[in-house]
């Protein structure tokens, strides 16, 4: 029969491959069937069902989306070779014929067990005895983590339960990245947390001398590590470390993740009369594994609290951002009709529209796209616009706008952000019309003759650089004509175009300018509102089933011109 697996391609050679042989959500919880630590990863964010010899994933409505060879996705088939992209992490889904598993297995328990007492009774109590005092001890400490989601406090709580369960002269708990066998203070403070004499305390990094030597063996291994006598063993005895202490007995354990080791539990003793014994090193064991999914537990908490910080600050943003972009248009003013929509591919986008009546028979349109996404995004988008409304209304020239635009943008910019503009006005009498086009896409006119493109970038987009100038590009329209603005999350909007299983991507399909002339034309004598919503809605439909992978914003103006 066909098995799935994941293999962790970010990983490099050797990555991680994981069994997908039952439904398998992946995601950053541990409720998760496969579980990956990225912030960028949302708590469960795909499900890949196995059925019938077929592998079909989902996207489980993720915060920032899936890319499957490439291609923004919400679900489909996976075949031998595609690459998975969530978050960080880059998954190569592979296959392969394994035998059947055999009947008499399925479902079988891996162990059962009735104990009969000398008469022939049931015993249903254990006898008390050393096996039930380690036991008593690990339930304790198990229990005293279990619950603390705060991570310093945590560490706190694994070192104070785990001295007191195996009366550990002096105990420490260090960080370790994945692969490396430095040692590192805790995350979070910056400090060691370590006990000593009963008396817990964080130490500065450096301050504390452990075996080092017995610290890379559990790291590199990952492998519970017990010297009873470190004089008999001659590699320890001349450890600088081990000799200047006076250490007698060492004890040495990996702290375990759900797949790494997040680092080591360490104690030892210069006491010649308490050596750690192997119930003491079962019993830390115990704790290593159970302290590393505790300790991963409250990152994830931490990151969840976090997140939805972020996430309501977000939504605090996009409720500003709604409050610059136009919500209520007018239906038929006089000599024109207008309308306009944006579509964010995140929740706070870097795309926007305007329009403005600077004067009694002038009337104009703007659209424009900041570089980048999310909040630095929409708080330049914000200013842009504010800025606009100012200078739209004491400039004449399209162009003197996009200038002082660039000035204010290249004044304030300090981390590279600029934005491509296009801004127009239609004399109402005239039919006139201005156009000044920074780095931007050019107009579409929509006719009862044709549909054509006019005003091509005259300058670079705005923020760049100073001192930049632009043209005005002069035209006209008819009664009945539509201009168009829109930014190039439409054009490129992208179709799904993959050969599965041969390992080739085949170039996706985009929606083109073309495209868009040909929505737009089938769409004249309309009102601007019924082209927009006809545009966006075939950018839809030409995408499915993954969405728009750029926002997708567009404004139109039909000219009525005067009676």
């Amino acid at each position: 029969m066909q098995r799935g697996f994941l293999v962790f391609e970010s990983e490099g050679k050797g990555g991680r491959r994981v069994p997908v042989s039952k439904p398998t959500v992946v995601g950053r919880t541990t409720e998760c069937d496969l579980m990956i630590r990225d912030s960028e990863i949302s708590r469960r964010h795909i499900r890949i069902t196995p059925k019938k010899g077929r592998f079909l994933w989902e996207d489980l409505g993720s915060t920032n989306g899936t890319r499957v060879n490439g291609l923004s996705m919400l679900g489909g088939e996976l075949k031998s070779g595609d690459r998975i992209e969530i978050g960080g992490a880059v998954l190569r889904f592979e296959t392969e014929e394994v035998p059947d598993e055999p009947e008499q297995r399925k479902g079988t328990p891996l162990f059962l067990e009735t104990i009969f007492d000398d008469a022939g009774s049931i015993v249903t109590e254990p006898s008390p005895g050393q096996t039930g005092e380690m036991l008593n001890a690990v339930y304790t400490v198990m229990n005293a983590i279990a619950s603390n989601y705060e991570p310093c406090n945590l560490v706190d709580r694994i070192l104070e339960t785990t001295i007191q369960a195996v009366h550990a002269q002096r105990g420490a708990i260090f960080f370790a990245k994945p692969g490396s066998t430095e040692l590192l203070p805790c995350q979070v403070c910056g400090y060691v947390h370590l006990i000593q004499g009963d008396q817990l305390r964080h130490a500065a990094p450096g301050e504390i001398q452990i075996s080092g030597t017995v610290a890379k063996r559990v790291l590199e291994g990952g492998e519970s590590v017990l010297f009873q006598n470190v004089d008999t063993h001659a590699e320890l005895k001349s450890a600088e470390s081990i000799v200047s202490l006076g250490l007698r007995s060492i004890l040495c354990v990996p702290v375990r993740g759900k797949f790494d080791i997040l680092g080591i539990l360490y104690m030892d003793t210069d006491r010649s009369s308490r050596q750690y014994s192997r119930d003491d090193l079962l019993l830390t064991t115990a704790v290593g594994n159970s302290a590393g999914l505790a300790l991963e537990n409250a990152a994830m908490h931490r990151d969840m609290l976090e997140k939805q910080r972020m996430e309501q600050e977000i939504e605090y943003a996009w409720i500003i951002q709604e409050g610059f972009l136009v919500k209520e248009w007018p239906e038929r003013a006089p000599g024109y009709e207008v309308y306009g929509e944006t579509r964010p591919a995140k929740t706070v986008g870097g795309d926007f529209y305007d329009y403005i009546t600077p004067r009694p028979s002038v009337v104009g349109i703007l659209v424009g796209d900041v570089s980048g996404k999310g909040m630095p995004a929409a708080l330049t988008m914000a200013q842009l616009l504010a800025e606009f409304r100012i200078h739209a209304r004491d400039l004449v020239s399209p162009a003197d706008v996009l200038k002082a635009l660039n000035d204010d943008l290249v004044a304030r910019s300090r981390r590279g952000t600029f934005c491509t503009l296009c801004y127009l006005t239609v004399d109402l009498e005239t039919g006139r019309v201005l156009v000044a086009n920074a780095g931007h896409l050019p107009v579409l006119r929509v006719s009862a003759e044709k549909t054509e493109l006019f005003g091509d970038p005259s300058g670079p987009p705005a923020g760049i650089f100073s001192g930049v100038s632009w043209r005005d590009v002069e035209s006209t329209v008819a009664r009945g004509d539509t201009l168009v603005l829109y930014t190039d999350g439409i054009v490129e909007a992208r179709s799904m175009s993959t050969r599965h299983g041969s390992g080739i991507l085949a170039e996706p399909d985009e929606y083109g300018i073309e495209t868009l002339s040909g929505v737009a034309g089938g769409q004249h004598g309309r009102p601007p509102r019924s082209l927009i919503q006809a545009v966006m809605t075939d950018v839809r439909r030409f995408c499915e089933p993954s969405t728009p992978h750029d926002d997708c914003t567009a404004i139109a103006l039909r000219y009525l011109g005067t009676p």
